[in-house]
């Protein structure tokens, strides 16, 4: 069996399990604002990144966009059908998100306007928002899915069966997002809240699994991030 069939081991798995969490932990939590809080904010995020650059020759660049070497005799969906099913799922999730913000659940949320808002200034991008909302969107959803579904997903299933690959890369792509809807929102709510991210997390790497590449999984996330961020907006230009 070749190393990319081992894939990466157990100590080289678990800071990308944890990393993001404890860096949210710090960076929305115990130092949320100034200079230090900014600076862990982006180290965080240049982790992700990075991390996974140090293993490309072991593990090749194969499901970020052309198809996985070892999977080759796989008969993949065309690109025509990974973005359509991109954009059916990611519209599906962002109407169910609409429609619960109409339902006692929306006011729930925004009870949580004033926090929301509050942070946004602290950070610095209230004012900037639309770039801010353009970024989260575009960006930062790509750098998700290059991270957790590429990357993490990718490795854990060569450690543990498919099932339980795709609930613990989950799980962990939930852990940072707790942290902060836990400043903004009553427990019950961010626990909540958090599950549709967990749920989020296990139809993306089940579309990675199927689909052999990140792009159906980014279009599906990025529809996501617009709905979120207009209701992010709402919340913040409305507090």
């Amino acid at each position: 069996m070749s190393a990319s069939h081992r894939g990466l081991s157990w100590s080289l798995l678990l800071p990308p399990l944890v990393v993001p969490t404890v860096g949210a932990l710090f960076y929305f939590v115990i130092v949320p604002e100034g200079t230090l809080g900014k600076s862990i904010y982006t180290a965080t995020k240049l982790f992700t990144l990075l991390y996974p650059v140090f293993f490309l020759r072991q593990i090749g660049l194969g499901g970020i966009i052309r198809r996985r070497r070892e999977d080759s005799t796989v008969e993949w969906p065309g690109w025509r059908s990974v973005v359509v099913i991109g954009l059916a799922t990611g519209v599906a999730i962002a109407a169910v998100g609409f429609l619960l913000m109409l339902t006692p659940l929306g006011e729930m949320v925004r009870e949580g306007a004033g926090r929301v808002a509050a942070r946004a200034e602290g950070l610095g991008f209230k004012e900037h928002f639309l770039l801010f909302a353009v970024f989260v969107s575009v960006i930062h959803s790509g750098l998700e899915e290059y991270y957790w579904r590429w990357f993490l997903y990718g490795q854990l299933r060569h450690k543990m069966t498919r099932r339980a690959a795709h609930l613990i890369a989950a799980v962990a792509f939930g852990g940072h997002h707790l942290i902060i809807t836990l400043q903004f929102f009553p427990a019950a709510l961010a626990f909540f809240l958090t599950a549709c991210v967990v749920v989020g997390g296990l139809i993306w790497s089940i579309m990675y699994e199927r689909q052999g590449t990140v792009v159906g999984c980014w279009v599906s996330h990025l529809c996501v991030d617009v709905m979120l961020m207009i209701i992010g907006f709402e919340l913040i230009m409305g507090a």
